[in-house]
């Protein structure tokens, strides 16, 4: 899968050197080493304290609050490392930037929902449905036909809109998808499934098509690359920190409603897995009521995170519109005070 890329990447080094503008940043330095540990300490700690809390010892949640608590210290060394550093590995100051801001965290929390939401969707389409994993792939391959289609949109919808105005209607499209995940059910749950994570990624597309023009547009030329790296950067740590938190509320939820099944092995109260090797050594009637409880008790756990991933779409929207309302009262007011000064200029 990996060597698909190569002709692509052939291509582009070849032609990128006579096709690409160039723009270095006088002041650029070398990789600042300590960071990037800093930066790969803090999340190596915090998604393991939040995987611990829900698949460890729950009577013993001490080492994975100490894992969070390092965590959060370790990110807070790694921000004050940022902003006191000349050339930092993260321009955090670039925060500074209402609009550069309202995208990085949709394009976070984006990730979030999305990988959240697609590892909970694989996995139903396997351990709920039975398919095998090549079929699961096969079925899940519209998810990604909704991003490409969304994002060759975006191009069309700001021709009649502001790119804000686009990405917000997106997230409002991809709310729709998270209700419809909201209905799956443990049986006959394929088309809902399907058509949610296609939806869902198809309202997705305009701001994974905008949101990083919009954040290098609304920085300085010598900043560009800080800019398009920090886009990069937050959309990949939204996937692996929604991989971590929706699939621990999965897991809380499955263990929650385990919890009340009696005679079968700790595993199975555990993870839906664990439910379907103990079901191979127990009597037919106990293992398909321990196999229908943990199905409806993993199909929870789906539902639940589609309801916490249309809160995050919609929240988002709303960030988005606000933060272009902001933009467009912003630009007239500058506009104005430019002609009042070019007279006294004069």
């Amino acid at each position: 899968m990996f060597l698909v890329a190569v002709p692509v990447m052939v291509a582009l080094l070849v032609a990128g050197p006579f096709l690409l503008p160039e723009f270095s940043n006088p002041t650029g330095n070398r990789v600042d080493l300590a960071s990037a540990g800093l930066s790969l300490a803090a999340v190596l700690l915090l998604v393991y304290g939040l995987k611990q809390l829900t698949v460890g010892d729950s009577h013993n949640p001490v080492v994975p609050l100490l894992s969070i608590a390092a965590g959060v210290v370790v990110a807070v060394a790694f921000v004050r490392r940022q902003l006191v550093l000349e050339t930092p590995l993260l321009d955090l100051r670039l925060f500074a930037n209402r609009a550069f801001t309202a995208v990085l965290i949709s394009l976070v929390f984006a990730g979030v929902a999305m990988a959240g939401t697609g590892l909970l969707v694989t996995q139903y389409l396997q351990s709920v449905l039975g398919f095998t994993p090549l079929e699961s792939a096969l079925l899940f391959a519209p998810m990604g036909i909704g991003v490409a289609v969304g994002t060759m949109l975006a191009p069309a919808l700001t021709r009649r809109m502001l790119p804000s105005t686009a990405i917000a209607g997106g997230l409002l499209i991809s709310v729709l998808g998270c209700v419809l995940l909201t209905q799956v059910s443990a049986t006959g749950g394929l088309p809902v499934a399907i058509a949610a994570v296609t939806v869902l990624a198809l309202g997705t597309g305009p701001l994974f098509a905008l949101g990083t023009g919009l954040v290098i547009g609304s920085v300085r030329p010598e900043r560009a690359g800080s800019a398009a790296a920090m886009s990069e950067t937050s959309n990949y740590f939204g996937g692996a920190f929604g991989i971590a938190l929706l699939g621990a509320i999965s897991a809380a939820v499955y263990r929650t409603q385990l919890a009340g099944f009696t005679g079968v092995p700790a595993a199975a109260r555990e993870t839906l897995a664990g439910a379907q090797a103990a079901s191979a050594h127990l009597p037919a009637a106990q293992a398909y009521q321990l196999l229908q409880t943990a199905k409806d008790a993993f199909t929870s756990g789906v539902t639940i995170c589609g309801i916490i991933a249309a809160v995050i779409f919609a929240a988002l929207a709303v960030v988005v519109v606000r933060t272009g309302q902001r933009a467009e009262t912003a630009a007239p007011e500058s506009e104005n005070a430019a002609q009042t000064a070019a007279p006294v200029a004069s």
